[in-house]
């Protein structure tokens, strides 16, 4: 598990699938991923959102670099992938705290030499309570105790279920050797 923080935020993500754990302000110690019963994390997707084809949380992934304020992590093809996942890639996902925000940005690397279809997700728990408004490229809960959590990007779709919201970028490919960045802003109130 790694934490990071700074004065106003303070968050946790464990390395096994690089899942965010906790997601808390510093002021009154209040977990956004954390309701009564149970503590929540919000999940990773490479290259689909099918648990069986999903390599983020198959593979190890390895800490690369660490702050006080951000962490990174790697996952990189092995073996076992490339026989159902043809494909040579590198994913860098950092968490990075600025002020009240989290910026997640994932780094896609494709090393094979053809064109890499693939799509990226991450999936937030909606815990009891919360109400989801939805805005221009960002959703928005409220009502619990207070607070309020931005999802925002302009690099994914945000869609909100009754228990899950989603960002996802569409099914998209990755020329040969070649590289693309997405970003994804929480900013907590």
């Amino acid at each position: 598990m790694q934490t990071i923080e700074n004065s106003l935020l303070q968050v946790s993500v464990d390395e096994n699938g690089a899942r965010l754990t906790n997601l808390a302000n510093q002021h009154d110690k209040f977990d956004y991923l954390k309701n009564s019963e149970k503590q929540e994390n919000m999940a990773v997707a490479f290259p689909a959102i099918d648990q069986e084809k999903n390599w983020a949380l198959k593979l190890p992934w390895t800490v690369v670099d660490k702050g006080d304020s951000r962490v990174s992590l790697t996952l990189i093809d092995t073996e076992e992938s490339y026989h159902s996942f043809p494909f040579h890639f590198e994913v860098v996902l950092t968490y990075a705290l600025e002020g009240n925000q989290v910026i997640v940005s994932f780094y896609l690397k494709n090393n094979s030499h053809k064109e890499m279809p693939f799509s990226l997700g991450l999936i937030i728990p909606i815990l009891a309570g919360w109400q989801v408004d939805n805005g221009l490229n960002q959703l928005i809960l409220s009502g619990v105790n207070n607070h309020e959590l931005k999802i925002a990007s302009t690099d994914f779709k945000l869609s909100n279920s009754e228990k899950t919201i989603t960002a996802l970028t569409d099914e998209l490919s990755l020329g040969g050797d070649s590289s693309q960045n997405f970003e994804l802003v929480l900013t907590l109130s």
